[in-house]
């Protein structure tokens, strides 16, 4: 009788404590849940922001960078260049994404003269499912190049060249 009487506390004291751990996995579990919503919620937001911010044509930056100064060319025409890259871009690159675009005064055909300018821009491409003109489809160019020349000093930027040399 007194193990009966021992037993019979014990499932007791059992009861208590899975009902104790039981409440301790609800409040564990309610902290889990909170933490993956707002997790998930940050990721939503950050591919929206993604989306909305991305121009149809890929151009997902709003300038580009000048490097180590932009001798011979002012800040401005080197940014002209960069117009007018965009522009070709988002008209013939649909499905790929330009996601950095420098100058610099080395690495490229970069020259100014009254009568004839040519200048280099730099860029990192990331293709997309389909082949587009020499660019492989789902590939990554770090440094693609474009070459741009006007022939009079209020001449608009004409892309003569392009290409990528690993």
């Amino acid at each position: 009788m007194s193990s009966e009487v021992i037993l019979g506390n014990n499932m007791q004291d059992y009861k208590k404590i899975a009902e104790k751990a039981g409440c301790k996995m609800k409040k564990q579990r309610k902290i889990v849940i909170a933490v993956s919503g707002l997790i998930i919620a940050v990721i939503i937001v950050f591919i929206i922001q993604n989306i909305v911010n991305t121009p149809k044509g890929g151009v997902c930056i709003e300038e580009g960078r000048i490097v180590n100064g932009s001798a011979p060319f002012t800040s401005l025409e080197v940014k002209d260049a960069m117009s007018e890259l965009k522009s070709i871009f988002e008209k013939s690159y649909a499905g790929c994404s330009i996601s950095d675009m420098w100058y610099t005064q080395t690495g490229g055909e970069n020259y100014k003269t009254a009568s004839d300018s040519k200048i280099t821009l730099h860029t990192k491409i990331i293709t997309g499912n389909k082949k587009i003109g020499k660019m492989n489809r789902n590939t990554t160019y770090n440094d693609w190049k474009w070459i741009f020349q006007k022939t009079d000093e209020n001449g608009k930027w004409q892309l003569i060249s392009d290409g990528y040399t690993p």
